[in-house]
């Protein structure tokens, strides 16, 4: 009996040698398949959740993102609506000086020409500016800032760089009151430049023309004569710029005058010499 079991037990032992190894090489092929597979199964997962999470992580960070944005161009806006009313401001400074530039250079030059205005024959009481203008439908009067304490007087003359604009018919301390040579009731004695002919001119009446009252000796001057002061009524100074003839009708000659009434500055008060 005791070689047989003896027999049985090695041939035991050999299978369970035989399926030791087995086992062990079966267990080895299952760690290294696992091995591959966990590798495949964790990209496979992580692809996955890059497809899936992502888009989920960015449309639900989508509002916050718009959000900010929104906020970020609020500022944005805010800052630019405060830069641009800055610029507003320095464009109205600057638009004030312009026109504060434009006013002084314009003065300067009238006041230029308002001393090269009088001639030898002539001398000037003052300079002044206009305060105001009464321009009326029967009377055409200015008035200035210079009157008694500047030595200004009645009948003094008014004229200006382009010619004769009135004379002074009242005067106060500090103001007077200038008659526009385009009043009707202001007649003025003038003559011609190129054959001396001589006329009394008044205010036309519309402001803007003087007509002819009286020609002497019936002598029509010819269209496109300039006419002066001829001084004979000694009203005004002799040889003060008056106009031009423009128009002729009715034995009766229109005079367009040199100043501009509507545009008077400064005044020079004068008398003769």
């Amino acid at each position: 009996m005791a070689p047989r079991f003896q027999a049985k037990l090695i041939s035991f032992s050999k299978i369970f040698k035989n399926f030791v190894i087995f086992s062990i090489i079966a267990l080895s092929f299952f760690l290294i398949l696992f091995s591959k597979s966990d590798y495949y199964l964790i990209n496979g997962i992580k692809n996955i959740s890059t497809g899936i999470v992502n888009p989920i992580s960015k449309f639900i960070s989508a509002p916050f993102y718009a959000i900010s944005n929104i906020n970020k161009e609020y500022t944005d806006f805010k800052n630019l609506k405060f830069e641009n009313k800055i610029l507003q401001e320095e464009i109205i400074r600057l638009k004030k000086w312009q026109s504060l530039a434009i006013q002084n250079s314009r003065e300067n030059k009238v006041l230029k020409k308002l001393l090269n205005a009088t001639d030898n024959n002539l001398k000037l009481i003052k300079t002044a500016s206009l305060v105001n203008r009464n321009d009326l439908f029967f009377s055409k009067i200015i008035n200035i800032n210079a009157g008694l304490n500047s030595k200004i007087q009645t009948n003094m003359t008014a004229i200006n760089e382009r010619g004769l604009i009135g004379k002074v018919i009242q005067t106060t301390s500090k103001n007077s009151r200038i008659l526009l040579l385009t009043d009707s009731n202001l007649s003025i004695s003038i003559k011609t430049i190129s054959d001396g002919i001589f006329s009394l001119l008044s205010g036309a009446g519309d402001n803007k023309h003087l007509v002819s009252s009286f020609i002497k000796d019936d002598k029509m001057p010819k269209l496109g004569d300039i006419v002066v002061t001829s001084g004979t009524a000694q009203i005004f100074p002799v040889d003060i710029l008056v106009g031009k003839i423009n128009k002729i009708e009715n034995n009766r000659f229109y005079v367009l005058p040199f100043v501009d009434f509507n545009n008077i500055d400064y005044v020079q008060i004068v008398t003769s010499e």
